[in-house]
């Protein structure tokens, strides 16, 4: 018989200890992952999820667990996604009978691919090993001000508003073709996706559109907003997001200018830290960030479910 079976709730208890020293674990190799972690809200929330969690109790305890929650993505088709709280196992024969029965269960539903958060370096070999692909990567940076930035000549920063709509949207043409994503190769649907995302992140009074302009032109943007509570992620952190220069405008610095206008502001407004996601893809990105002072602390990898042809 498998030792995995579907998880009850009075299995919640048990996971939320894991899940625990998982993240104390995590913290432990690297300080800019944050440990709090509340067990009751975990466990409660674990009782109320819809998504089927996977345990194995073999040997007369609970050995590991996962779970995901499946969604559908207007570029990506519907996936499911595993957070750093949502996995655990002592061995890897564990994690491979875990994976059995979840990846069974996720097709039934649909699902075409499986993405999951591991701690950078070596939190992600076990899962490289079993066909995962490093996707993306969240970078923290600890907020400690101020930070210094001086404009070119004639540029200026400002807030921009929904007027500001149509440059928003040329920026993350220039943000989707980093990350090698054509504009022709998006649906109408895909794209009236993206125009009204836009438009309610515009409108959105806790998120901030950074626009630099020269001569009246837009030359480079970016988003923050206060992060949501995120497992692994700090209180008090601001999220840098959609940062683009025009192509007529780069070469100029203007990129690690904005960013650190930004930051400056952060930590005038009283966050404590920073984060900001990349592309593997995006090298640009990849080499940018880090240069800033940010550092890994979670990758995100990709593994399919389905056969290669039928994975779009």
């Amino acid at each position: 018989m498998s030792p995995v079976r579907r998880g009850v709730k009075s299995d919640a208890s048990s996971i939320a200890q894991r899940v625990a020293a998982r993240l104390a674990g995590d913290a432990s190799v690297e300080p800019l992952v944050s440990r709090y972690f509340s067990r009751q809200d975990f466990e409660q929330a674990l009782a109320h999820s819809t998504s089927p969690v996977w345990v194995d109790d073999s040997h007369g305890r609970l050995r590991g667990h996962l779970y995901g929650a499946t969604l559908d993505d207007a570029v990506n088709g519907r996936q499911t996604w595993t957070g750093p709280d949502g996995y655990s196992y002592e061995f890897e024969n564990v994690l491979d009978n875990l994976c059995e029965w979840a990846y069974r269960a996720w097709r039934d539903d649909g699902s075409i691919a499986h993405l999951v958060w591991a701690l950078a370096g070596n939190g992600t070999q076990d899962w490289v090993e079993r066909g995962y692909a490093m996707v993306s990567v969240r970078g923290s940076l600890a907020l400690e001000g101020p930070f210094e930035h001086t404009w070119p000549e004639g540029y200026h920063l400002r807030r921009g508003d929904p007027s500001d709509l149509g440059t928003a949207l040329a920026f993350d043409a220039l943000i989707d073709e980093a990350q090698g994503v054509a504009l022709d190769s998006l649906s109408e649907f895909q794209r009236e996706q993206n125009e009204s995302d836009l438009a309610e992140l515009l409108g959105d009074p806790e998120s901030h559109y950074h626009l630099v302009e020269v001569n009246g032109r837009p030359a480079a943007q970016c988003v923050t907003f206060p992060l949501p509570p995120l497992r692994g992620s700090h209180d008090d952190t601001i999220y840098l997001g959609s940062l683009a220069v025009d192509p007529s405008q780069r070469r100029r610095g203007l990129a690690s200018t904005l960013v650190r206008a930004v930051l400056d502001d952060a930590v005038a407004d009283g966050f404590r830290f920073a984060e900001v996601r990349w592309h593997i893809d995006n090298e640009g990105a990849t080499s940018f960030w880090p240069a800033q002072g940010f550092r890994p602390t979670y990758v995100q990898l990709r593994r399919s479910l389905v056969p290669e042809a039928q994975d779009t």
